[in-house]
């Protein structure tokens, strides 16, 4: 057998639980020869079941004839094929091939679940421009670990088993095996900073290094092990971290290297591409701050916020703003994704009947300056000071619906009743309970 499709073997072999195997198919060489040396192992590894994709970026104008040459090849090698188009376009300033990355990752992640491997072609000289180009942007060890041969991905896992496998050695076995790909000529445009890395820079440093791709990729496996050792150490200290919050003691009393390290692990744990060295840097300078000001650290699509002596990350989205809506019947569907209102009969329990049916009840947002009258406490209260006593997150006060019968604030949500509208004894009442979409429930502690 030859060793490259022995490597892969090994690869599979060592993925338990995998019933499924999916080959990242471009047309290209590295890719063809991946789906070829499985071709050869399909007949050894009858329990699994293979299919290959590609996947249409849309920025070339060849992408349709290479995905019929997809099509050709893989019927020939007896392949299940899809072929997926995806839109490319750089929404986030991340450069044209960061954003066809992530593209193409997204389309290619609904096809693994939990028995499922990704198989990518990757090899050791794209391994070697990996670690310089994360060298070049000035990335810690996480970014120069750069692609690792085995990973979690989506429900199931990514494997790359040609990462030390040279372009040489795929050449080779490409053109022994009489193999025929697809040249994307983008791929000789230096305008794109791999390309001018492979095409410029790394032809002049191996004229010196000839090892360079080999030493390089030892040198991304030496950091993913130091990376590896970090993200256990940095578990250890988030032991008692939850969910989107990250105590403020539990950060305290530490190092300023080691506060930055369980930020980016805990950030990590959010699923969150790590931040630029100056984000990181302001959102430890939170660390100082009086924690009863609100502060809010944005960048990208991510918040952090501080409150109440902890550090919680929020995607970021649009604010969900409640305007004046008409509450008829039993259910209200709030508007903007803001979560449903329910309204139930009950004896001698929450609002009047008589009052609700006689006046016209409508929902609406905070604007500033309610107050309301609670059972058994002087006078009428502040809502603001209400909802600071109860510690409700600040970026949700104005996403909490205020019932009102006419113009009178009768309830704040399933928080508090006023107690002049409430149903007496032996008297019929409306309990009115708000129940979160999961977009309101990410942003509110009112449930």
């Amino acid at each position: 057998m030859d060793d490259l499709v022995n490597t892969v073997k090994q690869h599979l072999d060592s993925i338990e639980g995998v019933t499924k195997v999916v080959v990242a198919y471009s047309g290209g060489v590295d890719s063809h020869v991946l789906l070829h040396a499985c071709s050869i192992l399909r007949q050894q590894l009858k329990p699994l079941f293979f299919s290959a994709v590609y996947i249409d970026h849309g920025l070339h104008d060849d992408s349709v004839h290479w995905s019929e040459h997809c099509k050709k090849i893989t019927a020939e090698l007896g392949f299940p094929f899809h072929s997926i188009q995806v839109n490319a376009q750089d929404k986030h300033g991340d450069g044209p091939e960061q954003a066809a990355r992530v593209a193409r990752y997204a389309a290619l992640s609904t096809f693994i679940d939990k028995h499922s491997v990704l198989l990518t072609a990757q090899h050791e000289d794209d391994q070697a421009e990996t670690l310089m180009l994360q060298l070049l942007r000035g990335a810690g060890v996480d970014g120069l670990a750069s692609m690792p041969s085995f990973n979690q991905f989506n429900a199931g896992f990514i494997s790359r088993p040609l990462l030390r496998v040279s372009k040489q050695h795929i050449l080779h076995y490409a053109k022994n095996k009489g193999l025929k790909w697809v040249e994307d000529s983008s791929n000789y445009d230096v305008s794109y900073d791999r390309n001018f890395l492979r095409q410029e820079v790394i032809p002049l440093i191996q004229s010196r290094w000839p090892a360079f791709s080999k030493t390089t990729a030892r040198s991304a496996s030496h950091c993913a092990e130091a990376s590896k050792v970090l993200a256990e150490l940095s578990k250890e200290l988030l032991s008692d971290s939850v969910g989107h919050e990250l105590s403020i003691q539990l950060l305290a009393g530490n190092k300023e290297e080691t506060q930055r390290l369980m930020i980016r692990e805990w950030l990590k744990t959010q699923g969150v591409r790590l931040p630029s060295k100056k984000i990181l840097q302001q959102i430890q300078s939170m660390l100082k701050i009086d924690s009863n000001k609100p502060t809010l650290i944005a960048w990208a699509d991510h918040q952090v916020r501080l409150f109440d002596n902890r550090l919680f990350y929020t995607p970021k989205t649009e604010q969900l703003i409640l305007h004046k809506v008409k509450w008829c019947g039993e259910v209200l569907t709030l508007p903007n994704l803001l979560g449903i209102l329910t309204r139930t009969t009950a004896v001698g329990e929450g609002i009047d009947k008589a009052l609700w049916d006689s006046s016209t009840t409508s929902v609406r947002y905070r604007l500033g300056g309610e107050r309301i009258k609670l059972v058994k406490r002087s006078g009428s209260k502040a809502l603001k000071k209400l909802l600071n006593e109860e510690k409700i997150f600040p970026w949700v006060r104005d996403s909490i619906p205020l019932i009102y019968l006419d113009d009178h604030l009768v309830a704040v949500a399933n928080l508090w009743l006023d107690e002049r509208f409430l149903a007496k004894e032996g008297e019929q009442g409306y309990v009115c309970l708000l129940y979160t979409s999961d977009a309101a429930d990410e942003r509110s502690s009112v449930d």
